[in-house]
């Protein structure tokens, strides 16, 4: 398996939103109710708000034979890390690692002191295995539907030989 990572495009968009509500819809059911996951779906639909994610932010996408497997931004100061998804059929393969891997390279390099990020009930073991914390459970309100996710954070530990 030969893993691309590469800055995405506009023109990438409906590949990633097919990708983030597939994934939402197979992965993250194991953490919450058909009602949630609909809801959380169904913000795949706003492509104006996601090209502008991807217009604004450090976007990335992982591909594998030019097909995108997973996706994951963070913010231009390199302080929040707005989204990681990897494809149902390419979960436990390293693709998240590599994808996170690069998104905190890229904070190192912004001379962000933290990342924080609103992570799922699903995400929060691989991103507590990344050094991230957990600052408060949160909810949120989508559609009278509550979401329950988590505000964490990781202190960032500078790179000298950037300096």
């Amino acid at each position: 398996m030969s893993l691309n990572i590469r800055q995405a495009t506009t023109l990438d968009v409906y590949s990633i939103t097919e990708l983030f509500r597939n994934t939402v819809t197979s992965i993250n059911r194991q953490d919450y109710t058909k009602e949630e996951i609909q809801v959380w779906a169904e913000s795949a639909h706003n492509i104006a708000r996601w090209e502008q994610k991807i217009a604004t932010q450090y976007f990335l996408v992982a591909e594998i034979n030019a097909q995108i497997v997973g996706f994951a931004s963070i913010n231009q100061a390199g302080n929040y890390l707005d989204f990681l998804y990897v494809h149902h059929h390419f979960q436990r393969q390293g693709i998240a690692q590599k994808l996170y891997n690069t998104l905190e390279n890229y904070a190192i390099g912004q001379q962000a002191n933290e990342v924080t990020s609103n992570v799922s009930i699903t995400a929060r073991p691989f991103f507590e295995k990344n050094g991230f914390e957990v600052l408060q459970p949160q909810q949120n309100l989508r559609q009278q539907v509550v979401l329950v996710n988590f505000k964490m954070r990781k202190t960032l530990k500078p790179n000298l030989t950037t300096r």
